[in-house]
């Protein structure tokens, strides 16, 4: 059986919004809106990255987009698998483009070392299990020029010297995270976490990092069971939270 979670009529299309993941957490507590609802912007004025960070797109140049998501057979301890599925279907998506694609934990996506994509996703749990999750998605696609302070962007267009279609990108962006949504379902969450692991940004490298010690060298060797940065320094193992822990060269 064909199985669907994204379909058109779950589609909602705005030519400006302050922020899509505001806009589906309003729709959510007012209208109950079905998994796999999608709030797409072609101009979002606010766009939030992890805690206070923004981020820059330039109008109808690239995907804005919030999915609303009702993964209740997740565990609450188990919620960073949505960062994985999230985060690897956008990689998929991108992989079918270019080369040197990664997941930069938690959730960045980079192509060689500088950023295409950005995820924020916001959880609700009831329960024991998640509720619902709104997984709020900037990815570069036509954008050319950054006019903000981020220190490494780029886009498709960049990297390929063409442009691309939004709506014919988002229907392919869209069949890969459901791909990798259905997975779960299936509850293959072993296979996504290697599948995440083998992608992820200084997997296995020699680097140096800064936390609120201050900078040290050590290597990316895995992530929890709750999605925690885990760091190998000289003979001890380091695990970090989200914003613990900054990735310097």
């Amino acid at each position: 059986m064909n199985r669907l979670l994204f379909t058109p009529d779950l589609l909602i299309r705005k030519n400006e919004l302050h922020s899509t993941n505001n806009f589906a957490l309003e729709l959510i507590k007012t209208q109950n809106p079905s998994g796999g609802t999608v709030v797409m912007a072609l101009n979002q004025t606010e766009g939030r990255g992890q805690q206070a960070n923004t981020w820059e797109s330039e109008s109808g140049k690239n995907l804005t987009i919030s999915l609303i998501l009702r993964p209740e057979f997740i565990l609450a301890q188990d919620q960073f698998q949505v960062s994985m599925i999230i985060s690897l279907g956008v990689k998929d998506y991108l992989s079918s483009y270019i080369e040197n694609v990664s997941v930069k934990w938690p959730n960045d996506i980079y192509v060689g070392d500088k950023k295409i994509a950005g995820i924020l996703i916001e959880q609700s749990i009831m329960g024991s299990a998640l509720s619902h999750s709104i997984c709020g998605l900037g990815l570069n696609i036509n954008q050319c020029n950054f006019v903000s302070n981020a220190p490494n962007p780029t886009s498709l267009a960049i990297l390929t010297n063409k442009e691309f279609d939004l709506d014919q990108e988002l229907e392919k962006l869209l069949e890969s995270i459901e791909e990798r949504y259905f997975q779960l379902v299936d509850g293959k969450s072993k296979m996504l976490e290697k599948d995440y692991l083998n992608v992820l940004y200084w997997m296995n490298e020699r680097h140096h990092f800064s936390d609120e010690n201050g900078e040290f060298e050590g290597e990316i060797v895995g992530i929890t069971d709750f999605g925690q940065l885990r760091v190998k320094v000289k003979n001890e193992e380091r695990v970090y939270n989200f914003k613990e822990v900054s990735f310097v060269r």
